[in-house]
């Protein structure tokens, strides 16, 4: 429900002009068949040619982050890129299966975007076509400063209840949005092409006594493990296909939820990720050799 809210925020109030040198855009894509889908996008200029990423469903049951590529020319002012390589999703792994989005339009100066609005073509893999459909996006900071005067101007009315109140802070939300939870029976799959990778646990926040244990292929890596800020680092030899590591939740320490920050590097990408669990609940990462 969250989620749908922040989708429909970002389409009433995303697009109107602002003007902000930033590489980091959010909004959403619409596709044939009318429905939204939260999107963001983050790239960096150089020499002509774009880099950066897409993250697409938010705080969703298939958020998928992929890698972005692509160039813009500053004499027909041309911007275009195209999403390739995934480095993690939610959903499950079919070979050729990802639609990809091929965003071609113009603007100004992509130094200095007021929003990226157009049509995009949905490709596989190997190039055929899938979905089609639209993208509107504005800019992060733009978006944050819209939270901002909405959330004081619902703070400050009398049409809604305190408890109510207490309860909304839209800022948080899209901030929480590029957090990469992993909720009770999810599993984030991350692709790599690496046959050793790094795998890091440890608590971000304050510690508070939760206790997991750590699963790897069925097998118990930690059992009644205590979680604190020191970092435990895994080196992984990946022998199979996939890896899979799970984490249970034995309790929710003296502060709900049972909360562990997961860190995944290899020697392309860095993932983190972030359980969010109650007692006996469980959250899987996939590993998964291309």
């Amino acid at each position: 429900m969250l989620n749908k809210l922040l989708v429909l925020f970002i389409i009433l109030f995303g697009f109107e002009s602002y003007t902000q040198q930033n590489a980091e855009y959010m909004g959403t894509i619409k596709l044939n068949d009318t429905s939204y889908i939260s999107y963001k996008i983050a790239f960096e200029l150089e020499n002509d040619s774009i880099s950066g990423y897409s993250l697409t469903d938010l705080g969703g049951s298939h958020e998928t982050k992929s890698i972005v590529k692509g160039t813009y020319n500053t004499d027909t002012k041309e911007f275009k890129f195209h999403e390739e390589n995934i480095i993690y999703t939610k959903s499950p792994i079919v070979q050729d299966d990802f639609c990809f989005v091929h965003f071609s339009g113009k603007v100004r100066d992509v130094h200095d975007i007021e929003e990226i609005e157009g049509s995009f073509e949905g490709r596989y893999t190997d190039g055929e076509k899938c979905i089609d459909g639209e993208i509107r996006m504005a800019s992060i900071q733009k978006l944050i400063k819209k939270a901002e005067k909405l959330d004081k101007k619902i703070q400050r009315t009398n049409k809604v209840e305190a408890e109510v109140k207490k309860k909304i802070n839209l800022v948080k939300s899209l901030d929480t949005l590029s957090m990469n939870i992993i909720a009770n029976d999810e599993n984030l799959n991350i692709l790599t092409k690496d046959q050793v990778v790094e795998f890091t646990i440890f608590d971000a926040g304050k510690e508070d006594g939760d206790m997991i244990d750590l699963i790897i292929n069925g097998e118990h890596y930690f059992k009644d493990f205590t979680v604190t800020k020191e970092k435990k680092v895994i080196t992984l030899k990946l022998k199979e296909k996939q890896t899979k590591i799970e984490v249970v939740a034995l309790n929710v320490g003296t502060s709900a939820p049972n909360t562990v920050k997961i860190q995944f590097k290899d020697s392309r990408n860095f993932v983190s990720t972030l359980t969010n669990l109650k007692e006996g609940e469980k959250a899987a990462v996939t590993i998964v050799k291309q």
